[in-house]
């Protein structure tokens, strides 16, 4: 059973409510595998600029060169269906020595999503 690690120097200083759903899939896959995960980026590291899912506490990044290219497929579809259609994962950088996967809430959505109640309904 595998465990999520984290790599030296990784800030999580701010952690979204989606960043937390994230991070639970990432810890269910790990306790599924015979190895761990290693989280890579939370909020730290050059990212897209301030508004960047990883500064708002709803991206990780997660190391995958020590996994072979098999299990990367199934660990990637894993997390993606954990997480549903809010959110996205893909392999970042694939075959180069950046390559990752990068986990967020999807571009666009909010976590957990608002849900718009009509005034002539309420009871309150």
């Amino acid at each position: 059973m595998g465990v999520v690690r984290v790599k030296d120097g990784v800030q999580f200083t701010k952690i979204a409510p989606g960043g937390f759903r994230i991070l639970s899939t990432i810890d269910i896959c790990a306790a599924s595998l015979p190895h761990d995960l290693t989280i890579t980026s939370a909020c730290d590291g050059e990212h897209s600029g301030p508004n960047d899912p990883h500064h708002r506490g709803e991206a990780f990044d997660v190391r995958t060169h020590d996994l072979d290219p098999d299990r990367k497929d199934l660990i990637l579809k894993s997390i993606q269906g954990n997480l549903g259609t809010g959110f996205y994962a893909f392999l970042e950088d694939h075959g180069m020595d950046n390559e990752h996967f990068h986990i967020q809430v999807r571009k666009g959505t909010e976590y957990p999503p608002q849900i718009l109640t009509d005034p002539e309904l309420s009871t309150t």
